[in-house]
């Protein structure tokens, strides 16, 4: 029996369509914010992943699924290199005192919060992530050539149920906010 619920082709909301890039990123460590500035091409990524339990009768079915992993990350291309940036991007602290960033000494793992945010170009709307308990995961590079050139960034949450960088025991990884549907 086909379905009975079609009642609209094509978009439905056309003010939830998204153009253009995510327009401000800030890392916050020790409450001082430090503005990452333009990443071009910036993904923000939200994924789960399942275990899946295959039962012994034929023909084979799932008959299990356990969540095994959840994950938030923000990556692009981050193009103003200054020493705030560099330093985030080699994992040293957001706030380096110094202009010489020594890479090779054995450090602990510099942890800071991330939010971003991008406007909907159509009715000028706001969407805004906030990563808690983040550290670089990237590979630093920094090339040459006729136009802005950037190094690679990766921001990773971790778990911060404990609070320590905003997170809670309902929000360990951070949250995403986005508007509802015009109707």
């Amino acid at each position: 029996m086909p379905y009975a619920g079609y009642t609209k082709e094509g978009t439905y909301d056309e003010s939830a369509l998204l153009v253009g890039s995510w327009s401000e990123l800030i890392a916050v460590k020790s409450t001082v914010n430090y503005h990452i500035g333009n990443v071009k091409e910036g993904v923000l990524e939200i994924g789960r992943e399942f275990y899946e339990h295959i039962d012994s009768s034929f023909p084979r079915k799932t008959d299990l699924v356990v969540a095994t992993r959840v994950w938030m990350k923000f990556t692009g291309t981050l193009e103003e290199m200054h020493k705030h940036n560099v330093s985030l991007l080699v994992g040293g602290v957001v706030n380096p005192t110094s202009n010489y960033i020594y890479v090779g000494p054995l450090q602990s793992v510099n942890f800071f919060t991330l939010y971003g945010k991008r406007v909907r170009i159509s009715d000028q709307v706001t969407i805004e992530f906030r990563m808690h308990k983040c550290m670089t995961r990237n590979l630093f590079s920094l090339g040459s050539g006729d136009e802005a050139m950037g190094s690679p960034l990766e921001v990773e949450a971790l778990d911060d149920s404990d609070g320590d960088y905003g997170g809670s025991a309902t929000s360990p990884i951070g949250w995403l906010w986005v508007p509802n549907r015009q109707t």
